[in-house]
């Protein structure tokens, strides 16, 4: 320990949440005799906004440059404790969490047990604030241009926020023009516009944004660097181009298979998807006192759209044309907003929804679609099956990722999921992010979602790369792991199980090794997950605020 740590311990019982479990004052007694502590206090709710302002007068007044606060240790409480180090000219770093609250009182009687349980914990959190190093900020120059991949809604939106928020966008499209499958239905479930008059808005919009650059019939062919530094090759018909991007935003959506074979029908003008049954409604096809029948199942049951997308549509006939409208299921998913109401409003109308399990078979002859199936309620009760005969039948189609997501995952170096669309990092922190940082995905590359979906995700992901690349020149804490070079033998272990790809292996006369090598850590695409020191064998890699020093003061505080 050196001699001039001087650490400020502060107690906070929380409102009296930890202190009628918990004696404060047995624990205060002890911790005064360790040598490193300097000052002492208790508060009733240091988290209340004089509270900080006390705590930084009386950093200053007892020149404290460590600080523990033992009570709870939320992300919330952490931030307004580390920016009353800032105020008091401390780093922020330099801070020791104690959570007593969630680790001893919410879970402990009032007893002898948690006393001591306490005092160790506290006695642990002084150790580890005893080896804490400063952290400093780094200044890195950026580029702040977005590569956004498809031209559909989702990345058309996506172009207009980040455009909004400063950003040049080059808009990329794989087709000859914008507008991806918006331009092929007929009505937008939550959304009350036409989508011709919706698509045209934004097409508009985008081609007149002086900040966006767009490139139809335009692939992604490479991809190399990091955030804030990318360099794509952009692909149009013979010729590469390369431009400077600072982030990517993957678009590219989703497409649909028709397949009447599941069913034992062939293509025919009265046998058609749910897609074809969009453009036809959007080009005024009269369905006026038709009998359709629409199927929901034995097709992509993991995602929500297709069961919305038949109800829509079996409620759009029933009531703009009066059909006689049946829907067969196997199950129904309308967990989400308004679609149970809109499920109930079908039924209302006079929607007929049969259940069937397997026992359904769809014939068509002679221009008449003939549907026999057996309902599963009353099987064995009422004699079977039970007969409906339709003018039309509506089948429907499987949802897969859009041609060209296994090559473009490749080029990205960013994985699928299970279903092979793109895979997400982590759904509670940014469900549009991907498992390298400054690569995002927006809408239903990710899997199938709704227009109000679509528009959220955009402005959330152009609000974090704002958060990322706010200027020409960015300032980063240098929080990433660091390396012993005297320790590393550049074995690539740290560099291939890097999940972000913040790892390369760099040379030079500095490195105090055989190799004159050592792994870095780039602190723009560090996410401190900690598996490179984990997995280091030579112990060269040090992750801050989690060194091994820190760990092992923390276990040799423990009374074993």
């Amino acid at each position: 320990m050196e001699n001039n740590t001087r650490i400020g311990v502060f107690f906070c019982s929380c409102n009296g949440k930890i202190t009628e479990k918990i004696d404060y004052g047995q624990i205060t007694s002890e911790i005064k005799k360790l040598p490193q502590v300097e000052y002492v206090r208790d508060s009733q709710n240091l988290c209340a906004h004089l509270e900080g302002e006390l705590i930084c007068k009386e950093i200053t007044k007892n020149q404290l440059n460590r600080v523990v606060v033992i009570g709870c240790a939320r992300a919330k409480e952490e931030g307004f404790f580390k920016e009353v180090l800032q105020k008091a000219g401390v780093n922020p770093h330099l801070l020791s969490m104690v959570n007593l609250l969630e680790e001893c009182s919410s879970v402990h009687g009032k007893s002898a047990q948690s006393a001591a349980k306490a005092l160790e914990l506290a006695k642990m959190g002084i150790a580890r604030a005893g080896k804490l190093e400063e952290i400093s900020c780094g200044d890195y120059s950026v580029n702040r241009t977005v590569l956004v991949l498809g031209g559909g809604l989702a990345g058309m939106e996506t172009a207009l926020q980040a455009a909004a928020r400063g950003h040049k966008v080059i808009l990329a499209e794989k087709e000859d023009k914008l507008g991806g499958r918006l331009a092929r239905v007929n009505s937008i479930i939550g959304v009350d516009r036409n989508p011709a008059e919706l698509l045209d808005e934004k097409v508009k919009a985008v081609t007149s944004n002086p900040s966006i650059e767009v490139r139809t019939g335009t692939r992604l062919g490479d991809l190399d660097g990091n955030i804030g530094g990318y360099t794509a090759w952009l692909v149009k018909g013979d010729s590469e181009t390369p431009v400077e991007v600072g982030a990517i935003v993957v678009a590219t959506g989703v497409q649909t298979i028709y397949c009447p074979v599941k069913y034992g029908l062939s293509i025919a003008d009265n046998v058609i998807g749910q897609m074809k049954l969009e453009r036809l409604l959007a080009d005024g096809k009269d369905f006026t006192g038709k009998n359709i029948s629409l199927v929901i199942g034995k097709t992509t049951e993991e995602y929500n759209l297709s069961f919305v997308i038949a109800i829509k549509n079996a409620l759009l006939l029933r009531k703009k044309f009066n059909a006689t409208v049946n829907v067969f299921y196997t199950n129904i998913k309308v967990g989400g907003d308004n679609w149970e109401k809109m499920y109930t409003e079908a039924r209302d109308v006079g929607v007929n929804f049969f259940k069937f399990d397997e026992g359904i078979e769809i014939t068509a002859n002679n221009g008449e679609i003939i549907i026999n199936y057996e309902d599963p309620f009353i099987r064995g009760k009422i004699p079977g099956p039970f007969t409906i005969t339709s003018d039309y039948i509506i089948l429907p189609e499987e949802l897969v990722p859009a041609d060209g997501t296994e090559d473009l995952a490749k080029v990205l170096r960013i994985d699928l999921g299970p279903k092979s669309f793109f895979s997400i990092d982590n759904a509670h922190i940014l469900p549009e992010m991907t498992s390298r940082d400054g690569i995002y995905l927006v809408g239903s590359c990710q899997t199938p979602g709704f227009v109000i979906d679509i528009q959220i995700s955009a402005r959330a992901v152009a609000e974090e790369i704002f958060r990322k690349l706010y200027a020409d020149k960015v300032s980063v804490e240098l929080t990433q792991p660091y390396v012993d070079a005297s320790k590393c033998v550049v074995c690539l272990t740290c560099y291939r199980c890097c999940p972000h790809g913040a790892i390369t292996i760099e040379h030079g006369e500095q490195f105090d090794n055989l190799y004159k090598s050592a792994a870095q850590m780039n602190p723009m695409v560090c996410r401190r997950c900690g598996i490179c020191a984990a997995e280091c064998p030579g112990k060269a890699i040090q992750l801050p605020d989690y060194t091994d020093d820190q760990v092992l003061a923390q276990l040799e505080a423990m009374e074993v």
